[in-house]
């Protein structure tokens, strides 16, 4: 169990991820890896593996999507990058292994070849002027995505109540235009270079880390996401095709979507009290009762904290405080729930630059 205590914020990683809401910074996305799939069979294959559709994309398209296991738990998120001829499936760095080797356990009679890719790089340019960058540098448009943002109590990247694209019936609201670059590391240093140049500012890993919670963009290796947990349960909605066929964990995730109750929130949360929490810390109600657990956080340099927690279904209503408490219950900190990010997403739709 992770009982890491929120994760401090310089002034100027704060600043960073700030200023996107005017200018635009860029990001290394060194925390994830390549997952490549490859063969004449790759995209049937993926279509009956994955939450996401496969076959009906076009290439150079870009989604979030979901390996799950047959009951509907999330095993990985990735963002799927489509190409003529392999699927780049990019999951966070220490669960390429466990998607590489889950999905290779399925393939029988398909012809696909499974690996994960290091030489392959992506770099993640966010914020209101990223478009005008990549413009000058003479890069393809539309960007992959956009970055969608909450506004949690004065947040300072304030775009919004949390949202998700409204064709996906939540809340409208602002979205920060993202473009997503892939491409061969060897290269990453010029294309990094020519952005900055160009005008970026360079990112760091804190303000990446506060943009990401901001986001509500859940992390399975920080410890975000509780096991057994389904997409909806976690915000990623967009993560799931519901026009396509059968794929891994598709009826619990049809069941839960028709009968439209959750078991679980992902939620944002903010201290109540000057006593941080630590992530994986044991969430109680004001009776005691088991309400959740917390995920990762950040704390500011102005002394606020936000933060991710898993809180169950009874528990949640915007506003309440939840105790949490280490593993040998000898440190507690009170938390108070801002939002549920469950109707909200941070999308990547779009088509590869």
């Amino acid at each position: 169990m992770n009982n890491s205590t929120a994760r401090v914020i310089s002034a100027r990683d704060q600043a960073i991820a700030t200023q996107v809401r005017d200018a635009a910074a860029l990001f290394g996305r060194d925390d994830l890896l390549a997952v490549v799939a490859t063969g004449k069979d790759f995209k049937k294959f993926l279509h009956a593996m994955l939450t996401q559709d496969v076959k009906g994309l076009a290439d150079g398209t870009l989604r979030t999507t979901c390996l799950c296991d047959p009951q509907g738990a999330v095993l990985a998120t990735a963002i799927q990058v489509l190409g003529p001829d392999r699927a780049v499936l990019w999951t966070e760095r220490s669960l390429a292994p466990v998607l590489r080797d889950t999905l290779d356990r399925y393939v029988i009679m398909d012809e696909v070849e499974l690996s994960i890719d290091d030489d392959l790089a992506l770099v993640q340019l966010i914020g209101a002027t990223s478009p005008a960058l990549m413009q000058r540098l003479g890069l393809p448009e539309p960007a992959l995505g956009s970055w969608h943002t909450a506004q949690l109590l004065g947040m300072p990247v304030d775009l919004g109540q949390a949202v998700a694209g409204g064709a996906h019936g939540s809340p409208a609201g602002e979205a920060l235009p993202c473009f997503f670059i892939q491409l061969q590391r060897d290269h990453l240093g010029d294309v990094a270079a020519a952005l900055i140049e160009a005008g970026a500012t360079p990112g760091s890993h804190a303000a990446f880390e506060t943009l990401r919670i901001a986001s509500g963009w859940p992390s399975l290796t920080a410890g975000d996401v509780d096991p057994g947990s389904l997409p909806l349960e976690i915000g990623l909605k967009t993560a799931v095709d519901y026009r396509k066929g059968c794929y891994m964990g598709q009826e619990a995730i049809a069941m839960m979507t028709y009968r439209g109750q959750i078991r679980r929130h992902l939620c944002w949360v903010e201290r109540e009290g000057e006593a941080l929490p630590g992530a994986g810390w044991q969430l109680r109600d004001v009776a005691g009762k088991r309400a959740g657990k917390m995920g990762s956080a950040v704390l500011l340099a102005d002394g606020r904290l936000w933060g991710l927690a898993s809180v169950q279904r009874k528990a949640y209503a915007p506003g309440a405080v939840l105790t949490a408490a280490s593993d040998d219950g000898t440190a507690t900190a009170q938390v108070r729930i801002v939002a549920t990010t469950v109707p909200s997403v941070l999308s990547a739709e779009g088509t590869a630059a």
